[in-house]
């Protein structure tokens, strides 16, 4: 998880805050009242959420063990991860500058010897929640956020060196889980063309990527939406995040009985209009072929409880066959 929104974190029961947490948050903020209460994180971090007269800000601290079973141990540290999470937020905003539609809280603070960063809070209400329920609204936040993706995609990021250090492990782990496990749920007759689509992912590092664009890092709020959640940046190719986010609108319309073309057309035309460069037939190719792994992580993946725990058997086959079925037509 990244910066935080309004909605989308719960407190947690009362608990002891992080000392090193409490301790930053009145560095921060001195000579104010604070109220601090945790808040619920993502797998890799701890998050504060502080109160003062200043308005509501949120600590996050990066940690070197999953806080969820299931997961392998990390491969990259804290300090790397933070680090990572600020060079990426920083690149976010950039984009942001450029691509008003879409907003990034404020990054306040890094505390690099406590794997610490401080950030404003994000409005708004996880996108995720109307994908849960199938709201038409869902549709509304899919070009905007196409648009900024294209401008992200298109900065440079520097120290290029350090930050490849920092990040390429990490981005081998979640093609290790996203992908190369995946390949127990495929027919052999696609290992051979699926490890090859893998290996050349792998070597992608053209563009620097948010990294994990799903529906629980964008907020929606009635004067715009916002992204969060930075600590997964990695250097790849821009077409995963647009496929990382676009198979939850796959699974929503097959949950629905709707054919999910149309959303992927619409999001794949929103992209490429907003890219300075036209994209050819192997950039589809690759976007479709990312896009089948991601629908298909969603529903196997150690996560699948989050994302298709919702749905009924018949809707859960719907989306197996879906994503095997574009497996088997783009990989070839």
């Amino acid at each position: 998880m990244g910066a935080v929104g309004s909605a989308q974190m719960e407190m947690s029961e009362p608990s002891a805050i992080d000392p090193r947490m409490e301790r930053a948050a009145r560095a921060l903020w001195p000579r104010q009242p604070l109220r601090l209460e945790n808040a619920t994180g993502g797998l890799f971090n701890r998050v504060v959420r502080v109160e003062s007269s200043l308005g509501t800000k949120y600590l996050k601290r990066l940690t070197d063990t999953a806080s969820s079973d299931g997961f392998p141990p990390l491969p990259t540290s804290a300090a790397q991860r933070c680090l990572v999470a600020s060079r990426w937020h920083d690149l976010a905003l950039r984009a942001s500058a450029r691509e008003s539609a879409v907003g990034v809280p404020a990054l306040l603070a890094v505390l690099a010897d406590d794997d610490l960063i401080a950030m404003d809070q994000a409005q708004g209400d996880p996108l995720y929640d109307m994908l849960r329920v199938g709201s038409r609204g869902a549709e509304g936040p899919l070009p905007c956020v196409m648009a900024w993706l294209a401008v992200l995609h298109a900065l440079p990021l520097e120290p290029r060196g350090l930050l490849l250090e920092a990040s390429a492990p990490f981005k081998a782990f979640k093609v290790d889980l996203q992908y190369t496990r995946l390949l127990a749920e495929m027919p052999a007759s696609l290992h051979a063309s699926a490890q090859g689509f893998i290996g050349e992912y792998l070597r992608a590092d053209a563009q620097a990527v948010h990294g994990d664009l799903n529906s629980r890092n964008v907020l929606v709020a009635a004067n715009g939406v916002s992204v969060i959640d930075f600590e997964q940046g990695h250097f790849g190719e821009g077409l995963y995040d647009v496929a990382y986010l676009l198979s939850e609108y796959v699974i929503r319309g097959l949950r629905a009985g709707i054919d999910p073309e149309a959303s992927i057309h619409s999001a794949w035309d929103a992209y490429c209009g907003a890219c300075a460069a036209p994209a050819d037939s192997s950039a589809q190719r690759r976007f479709r072929v990312h896009t089948a792994f991601q629908t298909l992580y969603r529903l196997a993946g150690p996560s699948r409880t989050v994302w298709t725990g919702h749905l009924d058997d018949a809707a859960g086959q719907a989306v197996r066959r879906w994503s095997l079925g574009a497996l088997a037509q783009w990989l070839q």
